[in-house]
């Protein structure tokens, strides 16, 4: 009974974050192709290359204090108060050290016109990483699910007004991408009641040095993950254009639906793992989890190689029509990313931040190399494939890490047989499109299906179970 409740706590978890987070995601979907349409893809490119910098400078204004948030707090080895008292001080001195630093960006062609706009996204976003955090560690997963739908909702309407209504062009989006974080912050100070458990007399100099400590580490493996995720783009631009990165940024939309939803599931499951690190079935419900989660993904995955022609030619403006053949690498990278990304929860549990640095760091030089290679000769394709090599390096490197910790049952046969059908279906991708293709991309999906059905089968029953033993 009591192995059964963890993974009724798992699923009622990440069905809490999943319904709250939906509505989100699918407007966010639902949006790209609104953008096609306002947005040139040289205007989409440099607006992309705005929020991707300021991505890869949040870990740094908040200095990483996100993670060591949930850490600290699903664990209980802190007060609440001192927790947010030492995340607010952290974030204050960020903000501060942002604004003095503007002089710097404003050198950047691609920031120096949206510099206002930059920075306020850049305190916003730090501010909301960290304390949604706060709202998750304590338990208040509605909240922190909602905060996600509002910032969505916030964004959507603000970007309808801004384009479509006021044509304000790339002010108008950055705008409301700012609006959007404004109102995400106004919504967490409210739910979580931030006044309450703000105040200098919280702040524990002890307690604040041991959440640094933690969560340092952890700054430069945010931005190897960025270089990761990110630094493709700058190479296409420098080699191609800002209207191949518009492109290319396009092509990234629908495969990332499976981080979307991988990423969901994280935000229960990182919980489940700190709560559960001493449980003597630890190691087999690791394993479990992990072989349901490869499944859905990898079914995921292979059916939006196999739909991406008929997709992306439906839904994107003409002037993106070649955005759909980088979409089965895309798809491949992304699903190498999501294991690389399970694994690397063990390095939050055992607090060994080092090491999740030094396995990202690994993944960040081939990634570099290999799309400053790529890129020349094939183009987005060539970052792409890039991309994928990459992220399967780092899940193979924390595959053998992981089992030096927790010793987990792979079903290896399951995985080679997918990666090998899903692969075939990235070869299909570099051929022009014709019926014939579009044929036999689904026929390997079809594969990828009756090779994991019997793990499909197991995730339905023990769905219908957990649901059935709903109290």
């Amino acid at each position: 009974m009591e192995t059964d409740s963890k993974y009724k706590k798992l699923v009622k978890n990440s069905a809490v974050f999943f319904i709250g987070n939906l509505g989100s995601k699918v407007i966010t979907f639902l949006i790209v192709p609104f953008y096609t349409y306002f947005l040139t893809t040289e205007e989409y490119g440099t607006a992309d290359l705005v929020t991707t910098t300021v991505n890869l400078l949040v870990p740094f204004a908040m200095m990483g204090m996100n993670e060591a948030v949930l850490r600290f707090t699903v664990s209980k080895e802190v007060d609440t108060k001192a927790i947010a008292s030492n995340s607010m001080l952290v974030v204050l001195i960020g903000w501060a050290v942002c604004w003095l630093l503007s002089p710097l960006f404003h050198a950047f062609s691609v920031i120096g016109g949206n510099i206002v706009y930059f920075l306020l996204l850049l305190c916003l976003t730090s501010f909301n990483f960290v304390f949604m955090q706060l709202l998750r560690g304590i338990g208040k997963s509605k909240a922190f699910a909602a905060n996600g739908v509002v910032i969505t909702f916030a964004t959507a309407i603000s970007n309808v007004l801004a384009l479509a209504v006021f044509h304000l062009g790339i002010g108008g989006y950055l705008a409301s991408m700012v609006i959007a974080q404004l109102v995400g912050a106004v919504h967490i100070v409210i739910t979580c009641r931030l006044w309450r458990l703000l105040s200098p007399r919280y702040v524990d100099k002890r307690a604040l040095k041991g959440m640094l400590t933690y969560c340092i580490p952890l700054i430069p493996n945010s931005l190897m993950w960025w270089i990761m995720s990110a630094s493709d783009r700058y190479v296409i631009l420098f080699f191609i254009g800002a209207g191949a990165n518009g492109i290319y940024n396009v092509a990234q939309k629908i495969p990332s639906i499976v981080n979307i939803v991988y990423n969901i599931f994280m935000q229960a499951w990182q919980i489940s793992a700190i709560e559960e690190r001493d449980s003597e079935d630890n190691a087999k419900f690791q394993s479990t989890v992990f072989r349901y989660i490869f499944v859905v993904l990898a079914i995921a995955s292979s059916l939006i190689a196999a739909s991406a022609y008929p997709v992306y030619t439906f839904l994107m403006s003409s002037a993106y029509e070649g955005s759909w053949q980088p979409v089965a690498m895309l798809s491949l990278a992304n699903l190498f990313s999501c294991i690389a990304a399970f694994f690397g929860t063990t390095y939050v549990v055992t607090k060994e931040s080092k090491k999740a640095f030094s396995t990202t760091a690994i993944g960040a030089v081939i990634n570099i190399a290999l799309t400053l290679v790529f890129v020349p000769p094939f183009g987005i394709m060539g970052a792409a494939g890039a991309t994928a090599i990459s992220y399967a390096v780092i899940a193979i490197v924390r595959a053998r890490d992981t089992r030096k910790f927790v010793k987990l049952d792979f079903h290896k046969g399951e995985i080679v047989a997918s990666f090998v059908l899903i692969g075939a279906q990235v070869v299909l991708s570099f051929l022009p499109f014709t019926p014939a293709v579009l044929a036999m991309e689904f026929a390997l999906f079809a594969a990828v299906l009756i090779i994991l059905r019997k793990g499909f089968i197991d995730i339905v029953r023990m769905g219908t179970k957990v649901v059935k033993n709903r109290k």
